[in-house]
């Protein structure tokens, strides 16, 4: 059944008159103010600074960092440089200086026992459940060569938007249309979280 309202004149239903005797039980707090936001907190600040000229530079360390004159792919030039370096007496004297250190580490290791049961009171309330995963949704590079997602990073507003980095982790192998890439790829990103 269907409501009607009308406009009516404020009508009084009860009157309840002031008892002076519970004053006492009260105290008045003067000045009373109280802040309230239903809205979530967003701010913005823009700062502008003086400009500081960085350079990045790197080196792709898959077979070490050797000399300039020193191929890496020659077994016979790492061999000789190997020895070279291994006769020198201030390698001597690292080694045995790093040999010292890490029979120390080694020493307080087996003092401890690591297969001591430290927290037997602590009951683990794990799931009997095994861990599964379903897959919902497939995401493809939409660049025509093929990179690796290196980081996803989620909106944090609902997570309904995500941010994924690619980059092209072999840098020496990259296809030469792709010159416009930086040496290091993007390998991180994050989500503006105010």
């Amino acid at each position: 059944r269907q409501c009607n309202f009308t406009d009516m004149p404020a009508e009084s239903i009860l009157d309840i008159q002031v008892d002076p005797s519970l004053k006492e039980n009260f105290i008045e707090r003067n000045p009373c103010e109280s802040a309230i936001q239903c809205a979530p907190e967003m701010s913005e600040h823009e700062v502008n600074t003086e400009r500081f000229e960085t350079q990045s530079r790197g080196i792709n360390h898959v077979e070490g960092g050797w000399p300039k004159d020193i191929n890496p792919a020659e077994v016979e030039q790492t061999m000789r440089y190997r020895k070279k370096v291994e006769k020198d007496e201030v390698y001597i004297q690292a080694i045995q200086q790093l040999g010292s250190v890490m029979e120390h580490t080694i020493r307080q290791n087996n003092a401890v026992d690591i297969y001591e049961e430290y927290f037997n009171d602590i009951v683990e309330d794990g799931c009997t459940e095994p861990p599964s995963a379903k897959t919902i949704n497939v995401f493809r590079d939409p660049n025509e060569y093929k990179r690796s997602a290196v980081n996803i990073s989620w909106y944090p507003d609902n997570a309904q938007k995500l941010a994924v980095a690619y980059s092209i982790l072999e840098f020496q192998r990259s296809p030469p249309e792709c010159a416009w890439i930086p040496i290091f790829g993007m390998l991180s990103l994050q989500t503006n979280q105010i």
